[in-house]
């Protein structure tokens, strides 16, 4: 069973710290954003809590995790959480150029 890194929000009682850690031959990395204003906010919807954008520099700060992580498993999987808009799918892409 996979290990689930994660990026989100940290210094709440549901934050859950980026350890980096593979315990199988399948790793993953998920990206929620860090839209820290409203993450624990009461009536917040999952859609206002990951309306998050990722800048190029937030992302950089990975790139040493994602390839420590890379050499501990035979697959590694990064998946962007950050589901509002196409928010995913543009830093997934700005992901890809920064890690080729």
């Amino acid at each position: 069973m996979p290990f689930v890194c994660v990026d989100e929000p940290q210094g709440f009682k549901s934050s859950v710290p980026p350890v980096i850690e593979a315990t199988s031959d399948i790793a993953i990395i998920r990206f929620h954003g860090r839209n820290a204003a409203i993450w624990e906010k009461k009536g917040t919807t999952v859609q206002e809590r990951f309306n998050y954008l990722y800048s190029d520099d937030e992302l950089k700060e990975w790139v040493p995790k994602v390839r420590e992580l890379a050499g501990k498993t035979r697959q590694l999987h990064i998946l962007f959480n950050n589901n509002y808009e196409y928010q995913a799918v543009r830093n997934a892409g700005q992901m890809k150029l920064i890690l080729d």
